[in-house]
């Protein structure tokens, strides 16, 4: 099984969008109960990217150290992704859920694996911006670490300092397999365009080349809870989100 964490250094990149899109793009022809997302953003909003407003306050915040089973948490979805919502916590409970990571650092490594998914299988996990408890845990299991960011001037000089906290965290994850990912590009913007070329010279082999372009469509789907290549199944942007997907470092390709 593969786990990948979606991150990024601050909030309005459209993190959690990349995420249940190319949750999405790899369920087209993936296994049934193959591909899943876990959110660990307390904002809680990732399910509503596949219509399940129904999961809304169940989610593994509700879990601690005596009670770890998620497989009544895993929701499935017509878009054959299942989902591990976060859950709709009161602050209590937050915190109750938070402590419970701290102290247990392998805690969401574990209950991913007592999911009973298959070898061939890939989670990915969307996490709050900047570092915090949820990242900690996402990088002490992943496999592969996508930063999302813009290609803006405030993502520029905040993505060397995400790249700080990735490498002093001492987790599973390291700067070798976290690969940058720009979202919303804008072709026709100068500016956009010249900081999205200084990156791919920094970040080389690091950075993703296939960058997802701003499209609003990916709003409209969110808001008709759909993943785009069920709202629009030609939309330009899905052909950009699966090169993502095969350009990423997968072993082995999951077919039905």
């Amino acid at each position: 099984m593969k786990i990948i964490a979606v991150v990024s250094m601050k909030g309005g990149v459209g993190k959690t969008s990349v995420t249940a899109n190319l949750a999405a793009v790899l369920a087209e022809n993936a296994a049934p109960d193959s591909i899943a997302v876990l959110n660990l953003d307390p904002q809680n909003s990732l399910h509503l990217h596949f219509g399940l407003g129904i999961a809304l306050e169940a989610g593994v915040a509700f879990q601690t150290e005596k009670d770890g089973d998620w497989s009544e948490l895993a929701f499935a979805s017509d878009y054959n992704v299942i989902n591990l919502p976060y859950g709709e916590v009161n602050e209590k409970q937050r915190k109750r859920f938070e402590a419970c990571l701290s102290n247990h650092p392998d805690w969401i490594g574990k209950r991913l694996h007592q999911l009973g998914l298959p070898e061939d299988g890939i989670v990915l996990i969307d996490t709050p911006p900047g570092p915090s408890v949820y990242l900690r845990q996402a990088l002490d299991c992943a496999d592969i670490v996508i930063m999302v960011a813009l290609a803006d001037a405030s993502s520029y000089a905040t993505i060397p300092a995400m790249e700080s906290w990735l490498g002093n965290m001492e987790t599973h994850a390291t700067l070798e397999n976290c690969v940058l990912l720009l979202n919303q590009l804008e072709p026709g913007n100068k500016l956009n365009t010249d900081i999205a070329t200084a990156l791919a010279n920094s970040y080389g082999e690091r950075m993703i080349p296939y960058g997802i372009p701003r499209d609003d469509e990916v709003s409209m789907a969110f808001a008709f809870q759909q993943p785009l290549n069920h709202y629009s199944p030609d939309n330009p942007a899905l052909e950009q989100f699966q090169q993502v997907v095969d350009w990423l470092p997968l072993d082995e390709r999951y077919t039905a």
